[in-house]
């Protein structure tokens, strides 16, 4: 019932409030991956995460004029896939499945961009980032209540977040260290809470040992003071009172740690890094071509999205393949990760002059965080930070101040006037 209601609720806040529907995508997908592990993956749950909102999504895009020329390469990367899904689907369940999580995630790209041009959905966004803030860690002591879901031990648990799930942790810790930083009419009390809230869930992700999630907050934190020199001497105390006090509350989390850690020696351990199972993957699928020398498995991939076989196969378990580069090259081949290549590079890199220099600041760390992820993998298929990223990315770069937006329009319709005073003369 919980999963029918998020689906209702969405569906309600699309027909009310249009203006916060892009939230409210967020929103459901973070709830509906908090909860999901109650329900078998049926048809009617299935349709709650997949078709009811990418329907509304694309309502909302064609309603609001959200589609541009500027957007064949959309309209080509997701032919191709649609065409793969027919001619190589592998197990087609989970190669439409993926497939639909993927053009969520990128449709959120058209969105931010709609929702950027119009209003600053940066600043719009603190709240909820706190809100989430404070949801995620409430989520878990929940599930560490009630015994929900699983983790590496069992002394400890994130409920249904897992894995790739818990990357949405990174993106609000950053933001929350940029509003703290930006905001300059927060009262004391409100970035101490803050600070608190940030303080919270890196402890969690520590106490979780995800190691990707940590290295994008540093990444990003990095990125950040590069460009916000003026800045660094206030980062450097926020992140010496953030580490003094993980320090200073160790005893309340080292059980918890120890646990995780015991499960996991081999993260503790350089040495044994030669053998971890992303760096070993890409060897496999290296082998994988040079053995069965078949060009076009090698141009358009093998399986979309199934890697289940090929786990069996080089790792003696059904352990699908992590890095998304990895997945990408194989599922969709060299030419699938060329249209990718190119996708990205389209939406993310190229205008990126137009930037504002304010947004820039928080622009290129959530890139990087980005970047990040593709090495170890999960944003393929992923609903919960996927979307969010892509929203954040696409609204953040085209934002323009009303000046700005304002004189824009005002130069164009004196070149309209000029090219028809020059037509009347003519």
């Amino acid at each position: 019932m919980i999963l029918i209601a998020l689906g209702i609720l969405l569906i309600l806040v699309f027909l009310v409030n249009q203006k916060l529907f892009p939230i409210g995508l967020v929103v459901f997908f973070l709830l509906f991956d908090m909860f999901d592990g109650f329900y078998k993956d049926d048809q009617i749950f299935a349709a709650i995460r997949y078709i009811i909102p990418l329907s509304l999504m694309v309502v909302y895009l064609f309603a609001h004029g959200g589609l541009r020329k500027s957007d064949s390469i959309f309209l080509v990367l997701f032919v191709y896939l649609g065409l793969l899904t027919v001619y190589i689907p592998g197990d087609i369940i989970l190669s439409v499945k993926t497939t639909l999580a993927i053009l969520a995630a990128l449709l959120m790209i058209l969105i931010g961009r709609e929702i950027g041009e119009k209003r600053n959905f940066l600043q719009e966004f603190e709240k909820y980032n706190r809100y989430l803030l404070i949801l995620i860690p409430v989520y878990i002591i929940y599930a560490n209540i009630f015994n929900v879901g699983r983790s590496y031990a069992e002394t400890f648990t994130t409920g249904f977040l897992t894995t790739s799930r818990m990357y949405i942790a990174p993106l609000l810790i950053f933001l929350g260290v940029h509003y703290i930083f930006t905001n300059k009419n927060r009262g004391a009390m409100i970035k101490l809470f803050d600070i608190a809230l940030i303080l919270f869930n890196i402890a969690l992700l520590i106490v979780i040992t995800r190691r990707t999630s940590l290295v994008m907050i540093v990444g990003a934190l990095f990125v950040y003071m590069l460009l916000n020199r003026q800045l660094i001497f206030k980062m450097v105390i926020l992140v010496f009172c953030l580490i003094a006090a993980l320090i200073f509350s160790y005893p309340l989390y080292e059980a918890k740690l120890a646990a995780q850690l015991e499960k996991r020696e081999r993260i503790q351990d350089l040495e044994t890094y030669e053998e971890e199972g992303r760096y070993l993957e890409t060897l496999f699928i290296i082998d994988y071509h040079d053995k069965r020398e078949d060009p076009l498995e090698l141009l358009f991939g093998v399986k979309l999205w199934d890697t289940f076989s090929f786990g069996i196969k080089y790792f003696g378990r059904d352990r699908p393949i992590h890095s998304d580069i990895n997945m990408i090259f194989y599922s969709t081949g060299l030419f699938g990760l060329l249209l990718f290549t190119l996708f990205f590079i389209h939406y993310f890199l190229l205008g990126n002059a137009r930037i504002i220099p304010e947004n820039r600041k928080a622009y290129y760390p959530l890139l990087a965080m980005f970047v990040m992820v593709l090495l170890p993998g999960r944003f393929i298929g992923t609903f919960t930070y996927a979307p969010l990223l892509m929203l954040l990315l696409s609204a953040i770069k085209h934002y323009k101040p009303i000046e700005e937006v304002k004189e824009a329009h005002n130069e164009k319709e004196k070149t309209v006037f000029q090219e028809k005073l020059l037509e009347q003369n003519v």
